[in-house]
């Protein structure tokens, strides 16, 4: 009952958590100047009565809350969301651009996270196995400065090192135009495109996991039972593993449920800095072209994308920790 209890407020808190930022979503991108008719008849001199067609077509002479309150019955609360036509995709709808778009970031995302948590907790398990060493002290150092370096400048060294100045990979895009379009060479070219924008994002996300995995470890070996397991004469690798690192795996889930966030902002300017075709490129055409449904597209999936995260990883910590399950 209890579990219940708990499960059903986390959910409450998911959907005022969506329909908060989806109020945001609609009201922010509004609050920049102009729009994206004023964009073209400035820069190709439409006639005013093409401005004013434009206008009614887009649907950008009703009040605000006549849009307010259409935006809500097509997007809020409708089983697809309707954003309508996307201005610079034109005739496209913003939703359907989306979809496009979307799997290069799913893909992106889903590998950078692997890539990042197997970096993370194996650095910091190397740090805290050669504890108060010059290498700990060079992992840790490796962790702080990633941790404060931006992913835009973490991205253009990537780039400049493995693209520019060796030529091992290129410099961006999802795959090679010249490539073989299917089979295991395709698959290949999209993997060797893929190399660097998930080591941009692994390496800018992975320091606070390698901190707080060394942290730890060193902690849980100050515990009895880690001593009593010292004891009984077990290798010191399988002592570290099972009683240093997998009693601390619920601050891990923590962590990453707080860093999903950055990592999916880190992830969209990557794509930027790439050239990948992912939410994140198709969000900077947007911001430039002041394209209000696709903006308004682009936010909505990227922060459901981090409230459902949220949600199955707090479900998740309530499964793994019954302190938590009890109330």
């Amino acid at each position: 009952m209890v579990f219940l209890n708990t499960l059903l407020r986390r959910v409450l808190i998911a959907l005022l958590t969506y329909v908060v930022v989806n109020l945001f979503i609609f009201t922010v991108p509004r609050l920049m100047p102009g729009n994206y008719v004023d964009y073209i008849a400035s820069s190709r001199f439409l006639p005013q009565q093409a401005v004013m067609e434009l206008y009614e077509r887009f649907g950008l002479n009703e009040p605000f809350h006549v849009q307010l309150a259409r935006y809500i019955t097509n997007v809020m609360f409708s089983p697809k969301p309707n954003f309508g036509y996307s201005y610079s995709f034109y005739p496209y709808e913003a939703w359907d651009v989306i979809q496009i778009y979307l799997p290069w970031t799913v893909l992106l995302l889903s590998v950078a996270t692997i890539a990042t948590f197997i970096l993370g907790t194996l650095l910091g398990f190397i740090a805290a196995y050669t504890k108060d060493s010059i290498l700990d002290r060079l992992i840790v150092g490796f962790g702080i400065y990633t941790l404060s370096t931006p992913y835009f400048i973490l991205a253009l060294i990537i780039l400049a090192i493995f693209s520019q100045y060796l030529g091992l990979f290129p410099a961006g895009g999802a795959y090679s135009a010249s490539a073989p379009q299917s089979g295991l060479p395709f698959i290949q070219n999209i993997l060797w495109h893929l190399f660097l924008p998930v080591m941009a994002i692994a390496i800018g996300t992975s320091g606070q996991f390698v901190i707080l995995t060394r942290e730890i470890i060193v902690s849980n070996m100050s515990e009895d039972f880690y001593r009593t397991a010292m004891a009984l004469g077990l290798r010191r690798t399988r002592i570290l593993i099972e009683y240093a690192l997998r009693p601390g795996i619920l601050p891990l889930i923590t962590l990453f449920g707080i860093r999903f966030g950055t990592m999916m902002s880190g992830a969209l300017l990557t794509e930027i800095i790439f050239s990948y075709p992912g939410l994140g490129y198709i969000l900077y055409q947007a911001i430039l072209s002041k394209d209000f449904p696709l903006l308004q597209a682009l936010f909505y999936m990227i922060s459901f994308m981090i409230i459902a995260t949220s949600l199955i990883l707090d479900i998740l910590y309530m499964i793994l920790d019954p302190r938590i399950r009890r109330g």
